[in-house]
């Protein structure tokens, strides 16, 4: 139809403008590309395809490190149109001659769960997740990611507007405590120093303990506060029965409570923990109080308790308490 042929066209414009950054970058150095055998939606918004991402543009580095740069094609296709593209960079090992599978499955992996979820993803964002990047490595501690600005390719102008390269960031359990506890720009940028290009590198070891990355991270949170505005926990209950609030977490979730609740609720911002039940939202106040709004229970915590509670609580089975209120911690 014409309507739909003068809407590929202006994607092919904005597809010309990821071309032309690249083209800036690169030059014309060799590139290496793994295109989906069937576009995802190629004549209207029914998806077809199986891969959402159309093509992945892979160049061959060197410098800081030896590496893979991964660039998608998906996000900006036909009636896809988000303003984003997601990157990615992989250690290039001696003797590779393309990239590893793992890799081009989680560009696709992220595209597939924005197009179809309807979820999108900004800098300073992050995400965790349930199983391994990696299916080959099940032990591997990157655990979560987050997004910067691709540091090199930046952004790009075109008929449909801005595109945002989004680099993803394989990042460890505690880094991703730690950006929770701060933000994820202010700990990218801690530990760059230490992850030349920001590269997800499956078989590397947290650096949130490294020498002044977690000194970084305690004065950035003490100062600014957390980016964090909610937790989710499996593992999340409430009590107030007694006259005082009673919460429930388990051992697991108790860094990043202990994290995020003081940078958080005595910088004036309220903290949302969000479970199997009714969510709770902590909020600044004078006293320990609660009620029950109908779609969530709210609690008041004074500065003092926040900190108390934070300070001695420990990610393990007990109980702990500072003023009126309680916190169960379970297995």
């Amino acid at each position: 139809m014409p309507i739909d042929e003068g809407k590929a066209v202006l994607n092919i414009d904005g597809w010309n403008a990821i071309d032309g950054v690249l083209k800036e970058r690169y030059g014309d150095a060799e590139r290496l590309e793994w295109n989906a055998p069937v576009p995802y939606r190629p004549m209207g918004p029914m998806p077809v395809g199986q891969f959402v991402t159309n093509t992945i543009a892979v160049y061959p580095r060197d410098e800081p490190v030896p590496h893979w740069h991964l660039i998608g094609y998906a996000l900006t296709a036909p009636f896809e149109e988000r303003g984003y593209e997601f990157t990615l960079r992989v250690p290039r090992r001696p003797g590779e001659t393309s990239a590893p599978n793992w890799a081009l499955a989680q560009l696709e992996k992220l595209a597939s769960y924005v197009s179809k979820s309807g979820n999108d993803f900004e800098i300073g964002h992050y995400i965790e997740f349930p199983s391994p990047i990696d299916p080959e490595r099940p032990g591997s501690a990157i655990s979560a990611g987050a997004f910067v600005l691709d540091p090199e390719l930046g952004r790009a102008r075109s008929s449909l507007g801005e595109v945002v390269f989004l680099q993803f960031v394989g990042i460890t359990a505690d880094e991703l405590h730690a950006a929770q506890t701060w933000n994820v720009e202010g700990v990218m940028t801690t530990i760059s120093p230490h992850l030349p290009g920001l590269l997800t590198d499956l078989d590397r070891t947290s650096l949130a303990g490294t020498p002044g990355v977690a000194e970084a991270v305690r004065e950035g949170s003490r100062r600014e506060g957390s980016g964090t505005g909610f937790l989710f926990f499996q593992q999340l209950g409430a009590d107030t029965s007694h006259g005082g609030v009673t919460l429930e977490i388990g051992a697991r979730h108790v860094p990043q409570f202990a994290g995020v609740l003081p940078a958080r609720v005595p910088h004036g911002n309220p903290l949302i923990l969000r479970g199997p039940g009714t969510p709770i939202v902590l909020l600044p106040g004078q006293e320990v109080t609660h009620n029950h709004t109908g779609e969530a229970l709210e609690v008041t915590l004074p500065d003092a308790v926040s900190h108390a509670i934070a300070d001695g609580i420990r990610p393990q089975p007990g109980t702990y308490r500072a003023g009126a209120l309680t916190v169960n911690v379970v297995a």
